[in-house]
């Protein structure tokens, strides 16, 4: 599960385009931006917002784009901002975005809540070791433009104690074998995370997420 992550700071879009190069990427396109929907004050990324995703172009390159995150639900009620790693193949329209639309979605970490009622806790999870996260993800286009959602596997270690999904977190080397489509969904539900997980400072959160 993910419902919520960090808004990028400059200094990890700048890491990114490093990180691109370093795995021998070539940028084809650069439109990486802050969310324009979010107001200075925020520094969170929820469900209907726009965000930076990576799409790849073939050739060894990628784009940088600002995509609105969520796939809005056939009776126009909400939206699907997550899709089961171990199901997409299974699904038609996540079967059809695995050969057409796959795309990496960065963040320096994400949230989840523990617990319910005045006990709900916030909690961070990032990577151990500092790294920049790279979730993958899905995209379509749409005739109000494009959309993406995170593909989510069973979570491991220390993210157990906190929700029972998690985002699946690609390695720096394996973004252009899954955006390429060399990585499959059976490659993915395996994948590893070493996570960092404690509760932020402002631990009460009133905004229920499944």
């Amino acid at each position: 599960m993910c419902g919520r992550y960090s808004v990028l700071t400059e200094d990890e879009i700048i890491e990114i385009r490093e990180v691109i190069r370093e795995v021998s990427l070539r940028i084809a396109n650069d439109d990486f931006l802050l969310p324009q929907s979010l107001s200075a004050a925020v520094d969170e990324i929820c469900p209907t917002n726009h965000a930076p995703v990576i799409i790849g172009q073939g050739s060894g390159a990628v784009s940088f784009e600002n995509l609105r995150w969520g796939f809005n639900k056939w009776d126009g009620k909400g939206v699907i901002i997550n899709a089961r790693a171990e199901t997409l193949e299974a699904k038609g329209m996540f079967a059809r975005l695995l050969l057409v639309g796959r795309c990496v979605v960065p963040a320096g970490e994400y949230y989840e809540w523990k617990g319910a009622g005045r006990d709900k806790a916030k909690h961070f999870i990032k990577d151990k070791e500092g790294h920049i996260l790279f979730m993958a993800g899905l995209y379509q286009e749409t005739e109000n433009g494009r959309e993406f959602i995170i593909i989510t596997k069973e979570a491991e270690g220390d993210v157990v104690d906190v929700h029972d999904r998690m985002p699946v977190i690609l390695r720096a080397n394996q973004i252009e074998d899954w955006l390429s489509g060399k990585l499959l969904p059976d490659d993915i539900v395996k994948q590893e995370f070493n996570a960092s997980v404690a509760p932020c400072d402002n631990q009460l959160e009133q905004l229920s997420l499944e």
